[in-house]
């Protein structure tokens, strides 16, 4: 998602096209940024974060970086729902987190990975998942779900340099697939926070390319740029 949609968004000067320099050998899942607050926020979901907003109340946000996938995540609640939050870019996820425990910061964005063992112990609370439903916590709304029209799948592909011969890349493909059904490989994907999903390569580039396009009028829309 990062390196594959985001990047050629941001970066007027990306030393590589994403689409034309790979090979896509096919989807492996799909994941979801998790829209979290301190315990005592006064939100607890994307109406209550609106209701908090109209108040005039200022609302910051911690993300781990300018261009992140966090950051586009709440650009895009922004954007569709014409509420203001201003961005705290943090150096680093795990930054990010201590902070957000330390109550240095009250609302961020934060991969599967970081945030499920956090909201699961009560260390934060979940408001709305960007994506889908994740297994990993699955009472947890998404944007669609609590009235923001967002329905992109955010997800995780394997690639191999562009040229490589059809069969090969068909032998691979079907490989991924299987290792997709594999029980072990489920469970260890979904203990990061990535639900598998097979999508076939040439399908997945298309999708790619159709995402950048409108990632890239999101970062026009919200001024994010990174030279």
């Amino acid at each position: 998602m990062t390196t594959h949609v985001l990047a050629p968004a941001i970066y007027p000067k990306l030393p590589y096209d994403s689409i034309k320099d790979f090979t896509t050998i096919g989807r492996i899942g799909t994941s979801s940024i998790m829209l979290v607050a301190t315990k005592d926020f006064a939100a607890n979901d994307i109406k209550g974060l609106i209701a908090l907003a109209k108040k005039g109340e200022p609302i910051q946000y911690g993300s781990w970086g300018v261009g992140s996938t966090g950051q586009f995540c709440a650009e895009i609640l922004m954007q569709q729902t014409g509420i203001k939050m201003d961005h705290v870019p943090f150096n680093g996820i795990a930054k990010l987190a201590g902070d957000l425990l330390g109550g240095h910061i009250s609302l961020a964005t934060l991969d599967m990975a970081t945030a499920t063992p956090l909201v699961k112990d009560g260390s934060i609370k979940a408001l709305a998942a960007c994506g889908e439903r994740s297994p990993s916590l699955p009472d947890v709304a998404t944007y669609k779900e609590q009235g923001v029209p967002f329905d992109r799948s955010l997800s995780w592909a394997m690639y191999a340099p562009a040229g490589l011969a059809p069969p090969i890349a068909q032998k691979l493909s079907v490989a991924l697939k299987d290792a997709l059904g594999d029980a072990e490989v489920k469970e260890k994907l979904l203990g990061l926070g990535i639900t598998p999903q097979f999508v076939p390569g040439d399908e997945q580039r298309d999708i790619n390319a159709r995402d950048i396009a409108a990632w890239k009028q999101v970062a026009k829309d919200a001024g994010i740029e990174v030279k």
